[in-house]
């Protein structure tokens, strides 16, 4: 019986830990993703920011039909 209740108290305990530490690699590419990431590092929100301005100065704006400034906003977050 005793074994039993530090086994299950051991069990939540070690889920709590797990809750906690949340891993943002697990969620889909997107908007949630980032924000958990920002939360985490949130050097990553100004990044993002310095990297669009870089985009707009070399003229590339926002256009459904051409991926050019979202490409190269991706690839520059990747720079270190």
């Amino acid at each position: 019986m005793i074994r039993t209740l530090i086994g299950a108290l051991i069990l939540l305990g070690s889920l709590v830990i797990a809750a906690e530490a949340e891993n943002c690699g697990q969620y889909p590419p997107g908007h949630f993703r980032f924000q958990c990431k920002a939360e985490k590092h949130p050097e990553i929100v100004e990044k993002k920011e310095t990297c669009r301005d870089e985009a707009s100065a070399m003229g590339l704006y926002k256009a459904k039909k051409d991926p050019a400034r979202k490409e190269y906003v991706q690839a520059c977050m990747h720079r270190q």
